[in-house]
């Protein structure tokens, strides 16, 4: 009675362990064993004793039931085993497939890295320009183009400025010039006229002189006679 109440719990058991997989009723273990049990009852004699109901089994089909379930069981047992290798199987695979995405995106970091270094550098060789060996921002480049430029312009106007002034000053004294020039020129030849004259009245005087002296020469001659 105890074997028979034994080979009832593990049956039990291990109804409700095959139930708990999702497998088609019709190719199920835990329906053939259950089947096989509940044959295994109705085939067998019964009686009662002492108010309680008991069941008369023949032991080879005893056996039989039992060394089905020990199959269940071992099948189970494989399965179990087969779904653990799968499942290792399975994680073996998720890790060296973590492995590639965490060397793939590595790599993609890496490439990314590499692409922002690169958008950089064009971004800093478009808005750079490399003067007399310095490396000057395009703008700061442009704005002190643009103040050399305009001091340039300031110095021209300057010496602009100057020049007018000292050719203004340039021709008010070649102008003073040509008409001291034309004021000497002029007193130069009335001068020239001055002294022409007082020679004319100096060689006029000198004829006087010399009429008057041979007057008085003759004079002297009557007078001596």
């Amino acid at each position: 009675m105890k074997v028979i109440a034994l080979l009832i719990v593990s049956v039990f058991l291990l109804l409700t362990g095959l139930q708990a997989q999702p497998v088609a009723p019709a190719k199920s273990p835990s329906n053939e064993l259950k089947y096989q049990f509940n044959a295994l009852k109705s085939r067998s004699s019964s009686y009662r004793e002492y108010n309680q109901d008991y069941k008369v089994i023949q032991v080879r089909r005893l056996d039989a039931f039992w060394q089905n379930v020990q199959d269940s069981l071992k099948a189970r047992e494989q399965n179990i085993r087969k779904a653990g290798r799968a499942t290792e199987k399975a994680l073996a695979e998720a890790r060296q497939d973590l492995a590639s995405q965490k060397a793939e995106l590595q790599s993609l970091k890496e490439a990314n890295a590499q692409k922002e270094q690169q958008i950089k550098q064009s971004t800093h060789d478009v808005n750079s320009l490399s003067v007399l060996g310095l490396d000057i921002n395009k703008q700061v480049y442009v704005v002190i183009s643009w103040i050399i430029i305009i001091g340039l312009l300031v110095v021209a106007a300057v010496f602009s400025y100057l020049y007018k002034k000292s050719k203004i000053i340039t021709d008010e004294k070649i102008k003073a010039y040509e008409e001291v020039s034309q004021e000497f020129t002029v007193h130069k030849q009335s001068a020239r006229e001055r002294e022409l004259k007082i020679k004319r009245d100096l060689q006029t005087e000198a004829n006087r002189v010399a009429e008057l002296n041979q007057e008085i020469a003759a004079l002297r001659k009557q007078v001596s006679m």
